[in-house]
């Protein structure tokens, strides 16, 4: 017989004058209270339960590292692509067909080489020219921000990026601050940042 079930009986019991003699009406408000207490604890243990386990799949889930290996050196000397009128009608053409009105990000190639299981990548990289400290690696999908812990993955939620045939830069709307971490990178900074990801590409 469960707890609640005894009590429930207990109850009963009390209310007929049974073997314990709780005196009638007081007895059946103390089991009453007694069977509510058991109730709520159960509740509160399930809700307990149901977060713990929510919180584990979180953290299980948040973290976007892959078996492929990157990584590129930010502190070498490096060049980029010097946006032309023509890129920027471009642009201008893309956001009014998208009837996009926020600020737009201009990521430009640069010249760093992105080493990608050991093998050196030309034109994989690319720097925000409004906000420099922001740094795109194509393949992978990964953004890099100086001085941050992790290399992230930007993911979806109104971000989107956008580049023309040449692929010389991509627009980006909606620059996220942060995204889903790649907890096998060391911290990005001007040096050499490398971290483990998967073969995606936005484009």
């Amino acid at each position: 017989m469960t707890t609640t079930a005894a009590a429930d009986n207990r109850l009963k019991l009390a209310a007929a004058g049974g073997p314990w003699g709780f005196g009638g009406y007081a007895g059946v408000l103390q089991l009453s209270r007694d069977v509510r207490r058991q109730n709520e604890m159960k509740r509160r243990l399930g809700i307990i339960v149901v977060l713990s386990l929510a919180g584990w799949l979180a953290l299980a889930g948040d973290d976007a590292s892959g078996p492929i290996q990157y990584s590129v050196d930010l502190g070498q000397p490096f060049a980029i692509y010097q946006l032309t009128e023509a890129d920027r009608t471009w642009v201008r053409s893309l956001t009014r067909n998208l009837r996009y009105s926020g600020r737009v990000v201009h990521f430009v190639r640069s010249s760093l080489p992105l080493i990608v299981n050991g093998r050196p990548v030309e034109g994989a990289v690319y720097q925000a020219i409004e906000h420099p400290e922001y740094f795109y690696v194509a393949p992978g999908d990964a953004m890099l921000k100086l001085d941050t812990q992790w290399a992230f993955s930007p993911g979806v939620g109104g971000f989107s990026m956008h580049a023309p045939r040449s692929r010389h830069f991509i627009a980006c709307l909606n620059l996220p601050p942060g995204g889903i971490p790649f907890l096998s990178s060391g911290p990005v900074t001007r040096g050499r940042v490398s971290w483990g990801g998967h073969d995606y590409k936005r484009f």
